[in-house]
């Protein structure tokens, strides 16, 4: 039976009722509601099973659309006028019963159109929705450490990738070795800040799909973007390997049936030092299949304006680039099941990298330059079908990244200390993903989700001395080929104990196995032979959750949940031709476990809300990218670690004028033991992760006529101290810079311009304390904030 068939009996059932059924009065007892925000027809099931009541009078004029999310202990009387949407009303026919009443009279004169209205007030705010538990659940309420912000959000922040949003989420910090190239960390659980062997301590996905393994962050670009999540805290089983962090989740904008919808932009941008660059980005939306189906397009291209001088080599502003992609989905929905499938690429290549070396502020005295290419390619597909009572999605993706870098190996290795020689580094990740997934949606007393996973990652990898630039050879030092694959099966179940607490129980039954192949070890002083070595891990993750709603407004939570990663090998120590440093051949998986409370309140009819937790990781056998003193990268176990911190996320909306969003951090992650075979110092703290971060961020709006809106925002953050490395030393000092950035907009149904002022106070604070793993030890790097930028964008919609 169709959601529409469903609505229609459970209308004409409860207007039977409502003239069969006496009408004495009863107390109406409060209930725990979980209603997304989704059609009203299929809203109105929803709520009828959770209610215990029948609602009739349905489809009536005037009462169309999507309802509003409701979450949480109300009377279904009031539960109801949270649901309905503007055009709905309701009235009651006895205890069980409601009829749906259309508001709009044909003798009401019409109301003056509004193109572009201010933003939403705190409780329209509460109506958005999270996916990242692999269920729809209302932001409001959440029993979990998430952060959503929407893609006007992303925009009015002046976020054009993830790392420019960093700031503005609670417990998220970031790498700064250049656009491409920066590894996630959440709550402080750092593995270090070089990229290498390890996988990933955060899980990146677009949509369903993970887009990074053990590569970096691939920057995507935030264009036409519906929301972006980030799910806190260890999500082993919901996820699996690689998410010991959390979870970020970018969500694009689906194709849109319903009608066109297209948009052009474009900007420019010139920095204090007159550098200028210009950028462009389109959408359109293509409605196919009589209504039945869209395609929605978007591309761009955008200069990455350079700021760095080489004195040595006479080059200024060496570290400019390019961005450019585009996106292609389509959608199509068919008896109830819906199709989707999408196709992203995008290309990053910079001419240089974007540290200081040498005691300059923004310059850099190496002798060769290096370039940076990052080409990103993901196919995807995907078919959903959610019922009243089950929901079903299959999916599957093929994500090709690959990835090369130059660095100057000026008299690295074997060769003489004024020999000029580069080193080029290649990598090639090939991921292959599938997950089917089952969940209740009818949001019963008794609620469950199962699903099963497969993934296969095929790296290869390679890296190459080249010493042709002054007359040499170009000689191999390793050549790689890593394949990891997981499968695994995964549930979890949610019962209401009462109408106000609920448990949570959930698991993870997985499988690794990791295959390295390498060979091509040329600098080796004595012939090595080739490596082949493989290594499984099997085991289970757990989760367990209570939470408890003490009100609508006020919700508390405690749980434990467990991440995990594979473990991997390393070319022999031997393969850099320098005398042997630690004969570390492999590393072994490690585990962390997570133990927290928190919870959500909101004061003042909704407009304040805050969201707080308190945490404590214990993680074993830390793995971490680090290198050899030759510059070769080498992965090993570290020891062990741990993390204490609070974090929380406040927001207040007193009027639809303003906006305040406030986030903060406040941990100590450290080493709590260390391994003897790498030199690291315990209670200095994890690499590249500070004790104390923070983000504010003010909004105003005001309209100006009945068709245009202005919009004022201000916004900072801080990053406190932190190191490079696990030993602590002087020269890796980094962070305690502050930064912020002011803008200003116009917007209209049509239009939309912006002026803006990136890093105001043009701060110059050293954000990442590494650039080249050869020349590190020769003399002091760090990489400085960009100068202060002015930026102007327009954009027309159509």
């Amino acid at each position: 039976m169709s959601q529409i068939g469903a609505a229609r009996w459970v209308c004409g059932a409860a207007s039977l009722l409502s003239f069969g059924l006496a009408g004495a009065a009863q107390a109406e007892p409060a209930r725990l509601f979980r209603l997304p925000a989704e059609p009203v027809d299929t809203a109105l099931v929803r709520f009828g099973v959770q209610g215990g009541v029948s609602v009739g009078g349905f489809p009536t004029p005037g009462c169309a659309g999507r309802s509003h999310a409701v979450l949480g202990l109300f009377k279904p009387s009031e539960a109801l006028r949270r649901l309905l949407p503007e055009g709905c009303a309701s009235t009651r026919v006895d205890a069980r019963a409601f009829r749906i009443l259309g508001q709009r009279s044909p003798l009401a004169a019409p109301r003056p159109a509004t193109p572009v209205a201010l933003p939403p007030t705190a409780i329209e705010l509460a109506e958005l929705v999270v996916t990242a538990e692999k269920r729809t659940e209302p932001l409001r309420g959440s029993p979990f450490a998430v952060t959503a912000l929407t893609g006007d959000d992303a925009d009015r922040l002046g976020a054009q990738s993830f790392a420019d949003l960093a700031l503005q989420v609670p417990a998220v910090a970031e790498t700064n070795l250049g656009p491409g190239r920066n590894k996630l960390f959440i709550r402080g659980l750092s593995d270090g800040t070089f990229t290498g062997r390890t996988q990933s301590t955060v899980g990146l996905y677009f949509d369903d799909t993970p887009i990074s393994y053990n590569a970096p962050d691939p920057d995507l670009r935030l264009t036409d973007i519906a929301r972006i999540e980030v799910l806190r805290g260890p999500q082993g089983t919901l996820y699996g390997s690689g998410s010991i962090g959390g979870i970020v989740r970018i969500l694009a904008q689906a194709p849109d049936p319903t009608g066109y919808a297209a948009w052009v932009q474009g900007e420019g941008v010139m920095n204090e030092h007159k550098d200028r660059s210009f950028g462009g980005e389109a959408m359109a939306n293509i409605p196919l299949l009589g209504g039945r189906g869209a395609i929605r397009a978007v591309g761009y291209v955008e200069g990455l304006a350079g700021y760095l001088d080489n004195p040595i080599l006479g080059v200024e502003d060496v570290n400019h680039g390019r961005r450019r992609g585009g996106r292609v989905s389509g959608l199509v929905n068919l008896d109830g099941w819906q199709v989707r499938a999408g196709w992203i690429r995008q290309d990053i290549l910079t001419a240089d990298s974007q540290y200081t070396q040498g005691g300059g502020t923004l310059n850099r005295d190496v002798r060769v330059r290096e370039p940076h290419d990052n080409d990103f390619t993901q196919y995807s597909a995907s078919l959903h079908r959610q019922g009243s009572t089950y929901g079903v999605r299959i999916s599957a993706a093929y994500i090709d990244h690959d990835l090369s870098t130059r660095y100057d190996a000026t008299g690295a290795f074997d060769l003489p200390p004024s020999q000029v020689a580069a080193f080029d580094e290649t990598q090639r990740v090939e991921l292959q993903v599938a997950e089917a997934l089952v969940t209740t949606t009818d949001s019963a007393r008794f609620r469950w989700l199962v699903g099963a996973f497969g993934s296969s990652a095929l790296e290869k990898s390679s890296g190459v001395l080249d010493a042709r630039i002054a007359g040499g050879a170009a000689r191999s030092l390793y050549d790689r080929r890593d394949r990891l694959t997981e499968a695994a099966v995964f549930g979890e179940v949610a019962y209401d104990i009462t109408p106000r607490l609920t448990a949570t129980l959930g698991g993870r039954l997985f499988a690794t196995q990791v295959r390295t192949r390498a060979s091509g070890f040329e600098i080796a002083a004595s012939p090595l032979p080739d490596l082949d070595a493989h290594l499984s891990d099997r085991g289970f993750s757990p989760k367990v959750r209570l939470s408890y709603a003490v009100s609508p407004d006020v919700v508390f939570y405690v749980q434990a949940q467990d991440g995990y990663r594979a473990g991997g090998f390393n070319v022999p120590a031997a393969a850099d031709g320098m005398a042997a440093g630690p004969a570390i051949t492999s590393f072994r998986p490690d585990r962390l476990r997570s133990y927290e409370a928190g919870g959500e309140a909101r004061f003042f009819d909704g407009a304040f809300t805050l969201r707080a937790a308190t945490f404590k990781a214990i993680w074993k056998n830390v793995q971490t990218d680090q290198f050899r003193a030759s510059g070769l990268p080498l992965t090993l176990n570290i020891g062990d670690g741990s993390n204490l911190g609070t974090e929380f996320e406040m927001v207040w909306r007193p009027d639809r004028h303003w906006r305040l969003r406030i986030n903060g951090l406040f941990n100590g992650p450290e080493l709590t033991r260390a391994d003897l075979t790498f030199p690291a110092k315990v209670d200095i703290g994890l690499p590249g992760v500070a004790n104390r971060t923070g983000g504010v961020d003010l909004t105003y709006a005001f309209g100006i006529s009945s068709s245009w809106r202005a919009e004022l925002t201000a916004q900072a953050g801080y990053v406190g101290r932190s190191f490079l490395t696990f030993d602590g030393a002087s020269a890796s000092k980094m962070g305690d810079y502050a930064q912020g950035r002011v803008a200003a907009s116009l917007e209209s149904a049509n239009w939309r311009v912006e002026a803006y002022i990136a890093n105001v106070t043009d701060e110059r604070g050293n954000t990442f304390a590494y650039g080249n793993p050869f020349s590190r030890s020769r003399a002091v790097q760090a990489t400085p904030l960009p100068p202060r930028a002015y930026g102007l964008a327009l954009r027309r919609h159509f």
